[in-house]
């Protein structure tokens, strides 16, 4: 059995340009072809944006009404868990593509005992609009022989832990979910793996890197200077100031009730 079955690919999306409509319609299209995954899409917007998504009884769009204009992506999140009928879970932006072998490495390591595993090995190269529209023709172009190479793009200077990952489902809600404290872009991705390190639970990284395909930034996919921001890195702050027994105790008393709460007030 393919391995890929034991997980379900999450996406929680607002198609806020066109580019992110385009990069959304090729992570499905390869990760129809890569996986033997489900994928369970959740839209939240004013109306629903998604067009043209390649067809298949393995791809589930849910939508939300959401007029408020920050997209709280940490509540969409913790919604698609409880959604998910796998052990595992793969949670994915819309703009990211990584190779098969990697995918798979990474629910290996779930399966050998991670709570999390990251599907790469920190190199997570922002392409440049050229080199995404190449990728969206054809996404295997990254992982051809001398593919990197050829696509022009900047690469953070630090390991990253953003773009995606896949947890084991209830052993991660049992270490809070996701942290709906933060509202909106923010350090939510460092946030969940130093809380689950915390915890004691294993973060284990995959082989090869992630690309990200371009689109451009607005309110959701910038930290801004605004109060939403401040309490964003405030909440950051906070929980990586713990012990672990502190943060053991805010997990329980303020994490994992919301995570763990199935809600359809849209």
């Amino acid at each position: 059995m393919d391995k890929t079955r034991l997980l379900t690919i999450v996406i929680p999306v607002r198609i806020d340009c066109p580019e992110r409509l385009a990069n959304l319609q090729v992570v499905i299209s390869s990760l129809l072809s890569w996986t033997d995954s489900p994928i369970v899409i959740m839209e939240g917007d004013t109306e629903s944006r998604i067009r043209g998504l390649a067809s298949s009884e393995r791809v589930s769009i849910h939508f939300y009404r959401d007029g408020d204009p920050i997209f709280h992506r940490t509540k969409y999140i913790n919604r698609l868990l409880n959604l998910a009928q796998t052990p595992f879970v793969g949670v994915w932006d819309t703009d990211v593509i990584l190779s098969k072998e990697s995918i798979m490495e990474a629910v290996t390591l779930v399966e050998e005992g991670a709570v999390m595993s990251l599907p790469y090995d920190g190199t997570f190269l922002f392409l440049s609009e050229a080199a995404s529209e190449k990728v969206r023709r054809d996404p295997e172009s990254p992982f051809s022989e001398g593919g990197r190479g050829a696509l022009e793009g900047m690469s953070l200077a630090r390991p990253s832990v953003g773009g995606a990952y896949i947890v084991d489902k209830d052993r991660y809600l049992q270490l809070g979910g996701e942290n709906e404290h933060f509202y909106g872009w923010g350090p939510e991705d460092a946030e969940r793996v130093k809380r689950v390190e915390n915890l004691g639970g294993k973060v284990s990284r995959a082989q090869g890197a992630l690309y990200h395909l371009y689109h451009p930034r607005g309110v959701n996919s910038t930290l801004g200077e605004d109060e939403r921001a401040s309490a964003n890195l405030s909440e950051f702050s906070k929980v990586c100031s713990m012990t672990s027994s502190e943060l053991r105790t805010y997990v329980d008393t303020e994490l994992v009730l919301s995570s763990c709460e199935v809600r359809v007030d849209a």
